[in-house]
């Protein structure tokens, strides 16, 4: 058996001395807490596959703790089983309300408790994370706009956590699309690439809404020189533990010497264009500078108007298929201005539709 990591929590340090006995036969790693606090610090520092969770406690129960572990990036999926003496439904329900995957009653038979864990750490088992690249064909595309929305759109298609990396160079401004204060994150980021570990990275990331994250771009153009390929393939490593989508903004596609295109074993491109013939134009050239072997490129329509050349008649000119058509949308300009991405203000417009519709595509994509 695999030497996964359980967390006990418990202040009695003879069921402590019980369940370490039996989860060691039984093939797993075992640590202790000895109080609800202490089991927030351990989840963070050791990072455990699963948590046995006493409920009464002194200083915070297991409900508390339960909660406060929830709010770290380390226990947003961490399976926590509740052992409480405290058999009553109320506090079977409570728990499960709190945040608990399950509640099991003290006194428990062996085989019973192990075949629960067992069952709780296979549906924990962790999806493979995907890698999303979105490039504008050049300036003025919307991409941004585009990525922004995107992230929410699969956050909803997949329930999967979604991170969005700016990689915009020489300046990022996703932070102003999704109304978020700018912060030089990326700054400190890149000057301890050497030294990069999980809590750096998870400080510097900023959580926009349930389920989705952000690692704020530059906000000094100095930063745009460190700005690699080989510092953002290090960055793409700890975000790829960190979320089951990652997806990156990341600029003009001609603004990279060489573009940090996802593999097909990674994830998908998108390269986003606009009905002008100068970005149709464009975006032939880029296509045929992609190995069409390594990786999946994707092309996407944006900002298209009935008064604009058909989608049809843009793919007869690219010699390929579209993989989305995105409508203009007039209220584009005030969501901007307020900071709070079209998906998020009316799910129903043509325009998040629409975005949904690639959401969709790009899931079933990745995960068949």
């Amino acid at each position: 058996m695999s030497q996964q990591k359980i967390l006990v929590v418990d202040d009695d340090v003879r069921l402590q001395r019980m369940m370490n006995l039996i989860l060691r036969r039984a093939g797993y790693q075992v640590i202790a807490a000895m109080s609800g606090k202490e089991s927030v610090d351990k989840v963070r520092t050791e990072k455990p596959d699963l948590v046995l969770m006493d409920v009464m406690m002194p200083d915070m129960d297991g409900f508390e703790a339960t909660q406060h572990i929830r709010r770290l990036p380390e226990g947003r999926r961490l399976p926590i089983i509740y052992l409480s003496a405290k058999g009553e439904v109320g506090a079977k329900v409570k728990g499960l309300l709190e945040g608990g995957d399950d509640y099991i009653t003290k006194p428990v038979s062996t085989h019973l408790l192990l075949a629960r864990i067992e069952s709780h750490l296979q549906s924990a088992a962790p999806t493979r994370s995907r890698l999303i690249t979105l490039f504008g064909s050049k300036a003025s595309v919307g991409a941004t706009t585009l990525v922004v929305n995107l992230a929410l759109a699969l956050r909803e298609v997949s329930q999967r956590d979604v991170l969005l990396v700016d990689w915009q160079r020489p300046l990022g401004n996703v932070a102003r699309f999704l109304g978020l204060s700018e912060t030089p994150a990326l700054a400190p980021l890149l000057a301890h690439l050497d030294e990069l570990n999980e809590p750096l990275f998870a400080d510097l990331m900023q959580e926009y809404s349930p389920g989705i994250w952000f690692l704020p771009g530059a906000i000094d153009s100095s930063c745009a020189e460190k700005m690699n390929r080989k510092a953002l393939d290090q960055i793409l490593k700890a975000a790829l533990s960190r979320a089951g989508y990652v997806l990156v903004d990341a600029g003009s596609f001609s603004s990279w010497e060489t573009p940090p295109l996802a593999g097909k074993e990674e994830g998908v491109n998108l390269c986003v264009l606009t009905p002008e013939t100068i970005a149709i134009e464009q975006t032939i050239r880029i296509a045929k500078a992609v190995n069409a072997m390594e990786h999946d490129f994707w092309l996407i329509l944006n900002q298209h108007s009935p008064r604009d050349v058909t989608p049809e008649k843009v793919e007869s000119r690219l010699g390929t298929t579209l993989k989305g058509c995105v409508p203009k949308e007039r209220k584009s300009a005030r969501a901007l201005e307020e900071g709070r991405p079209l998906y998020a203000s009316d799910p129903m417009l043509d325009f998040s539709c629409a975005v949904r519709d690639i959401a969709t595509r790009i899931h079933e994509a990745l995960t068949r």
